[in-house]
C-alpha cells in the first residue's frame, strides 16, 4: 500500500504527459498542391480550389489559432513531391502517379483520402499533320509533362493502339509550353487534360483519349500526409479528411455542377471543355472519396504497372500505406458514412 501511494506522483507526472502530448497542437498546417500555369496562384484542381475558395482549412482551424499555409506548384506532381521531400509541406493533395512515384522514391507518407477519379487524358496531333489516330503516333515527337497523371495513361493508350513509349520521341513540356510548341509547329502531338485551347486555335485535334479506357486505369487524385505528422497529431489529420469530406460532399452534389464549373473557368480553364469533360461521369462517382476496394486495386494496378514500364525501381506495399482510420473517423462525425457509394 505505502509503495503504491509513493507512485502516485509519478503515474501523476506520467499522466499529465500523455494529456499534454494528446492536446499538443502545431502552429501551422502546410499544403501543397499543383498549381494553374494559367491563374497563378490557384490551385488546378477543383477539390482544392473549393478548400481555398470557401476557406474550409481557416474555418476549421481558427478556434486553435492554427495558421494554414497553402503553396501551389506549376511545376505539378513532382513540384509537389520535391516539397514533401524537403518537409516545407504536410500534406498533399494531387495526382495518383506522382503520388505513386514519390512513395517509391522513400517519402515517407500515409494515403488517407481518394478526392477525384476518372480524369480524362487527351491526345492532340497538330492539324496540318493530319494525324489520323494515336497509332500514327508512331516515329513522330510527342510533347508531355513526365512525372505527373498525364504519362501513366498516355502510355496506356499507346499500348492499346500496339505501340509502346519507345516507338514516340517523348519530350518533357508542361502543358502550357506543350501548347506552345505545337502552336510554333516545333512537335507533332501532345498530351494534356481536359481543357484543349490548341483546338480553338485550329493549330490541334483531339486524336484519342482515355474515355475509351476502363473507368480504373484514368487518372485520380488523393490526399497524403506526412507519416511523422499523422503520429504526432492524429486528431488533426482526422479533422483535416473531415475538411476534404465537406469539400467532396460539395463537388459531388448536382444542383452545384455550375457553380463547380465556374470555380474551375477561373483558373483559366475553358468552360466548354470542362462542361464536356465533367458530363462523363455523375459527380458523385467522379468526387467519390472514399478509399474502397476499387481505389486500392487502382493503386497496385498503378504501382505494377510502373515498375513494370521502369516508372518506378521498386514497388512498395499499397495495402500497409493506405490508412483508412481518419476517413471513417471523420465520416461518423459528418453522418456521412452512406453517402458515396462503398
Amino acid at each position: 500500500m505505502k509503495n503504491w501511494i509513493k507512485a502516485l506522483p509519478l503515474v501523476a507526472v506520467l499522466f499529465m504527459g500523455f494529456t499534454a502530448q494528446a492536446a499538443e497542437k502545431p502552429k501551422v498546417i502546410r499544403f501543397a498542391f499543383p498549381g494553374s500555369t494559367i491563374v497563378l496562384g490557384k490551385p488546378s484542381a477543383l477539390v482544392n480550389n473549393i478548400i481555398v475558395d470557401q476557406q474550409l482549412l481557416e474555418k476549421e482551424f481558427a478556434k486553435d489559432g492554427i495558421k494554414i499555409e497553402v503553396s501551389n506548384f506549376v511545376t505539378a506532381g513532382p513540384g509537389v513531391n520535391e516539397a514533401l521531400a524537403a518537409g516545407l509541406a504536410d500534406f498533399a493533395n494531387y495526382g495518383d502517379f506522382p503520388i505513386v512515384t514519390g512513395k517509391a522514391g522513400g517519402l515517407k507518407t500515409k494515403f488517407i483520402l481518394a478526392t477525384d477519379v476518372g480524369a480524362n487524358t487527351y491526345i492532340i496531333g497538330r492539324t496540318d499533320l493530319h494525324i489520323k489516330g494515336v497509332k500514327d503516333l508512331k516515329g513522330r515527337s510527342f510533347g508531355i509533362f513526365k512525372g505527373t497523371n498525364l504519362q501513366p495513361p498516355f502510355i496506356k493508350l499507346l499500348l492499346a493502339n500496339g505501340l509502346t513509349e519507345k516507338d514516340v520521341r517523348t519530350v518533357n513540356l508542361n502543358t502550357t509550353d506543350a501548347q506552345a510548341a505545337l502552336i510554333a509547329k516545333s512537335i507533332d502531338a501532345i498530351g494534356i487534360g481536359a481543357d484543349r485551347p490548341v483546338v480553338d486555335l485550329g493549330v490541334g485535334e483531339v486524336i484519342g483519349d482515355t474515355n475509351q479506357l476502363p473507368l480504373s486505369t484514368r487518372a485520380t487524385t488523393g490526399l497524403v500526409v506526412q507519416e511523422d505528422f499523422a503520429k504526432k497529431y492524429p486528431d488533426i489529420v482526422k479533422r483535416v479528411v473531415k475538411v476534404y469530406l465537406q469539400a467532396n460532399r460539395f463537388a459531388s452534389d448536382e444542383k452545384n455542377r455550375e457553380v463547380l464549373l465556374k470555380i474551375l473557368v477561373n483558373t483559366g480553364a475553358k468552360y466548354k471543355y470542362l462542361k464536356s469533360e465533367y458530363a462523363l461521369l455523375p459527380l458523385k462517382v467522379r468526387h467519390n472519396p472514399l478509399l474502397t476496394q476499387g481505389n486500392t486495386v487502382h493503386y497496385k494496378d498503378l504501382v505494377d504497372f510502373s515498375e513494370h514500364n521502369k516508372l518506378i525501381r521498386k514497388k512498395f506495399d499499397v495495402d500497409q500505406w493506405i490508412d483508412k482510420s481518419y476517413e471513417q473517423a471523420a465520416l461518423k462525425e459528418l453522418g456521412l458514412e452512406n453517402y458515396w457509394a462503398k
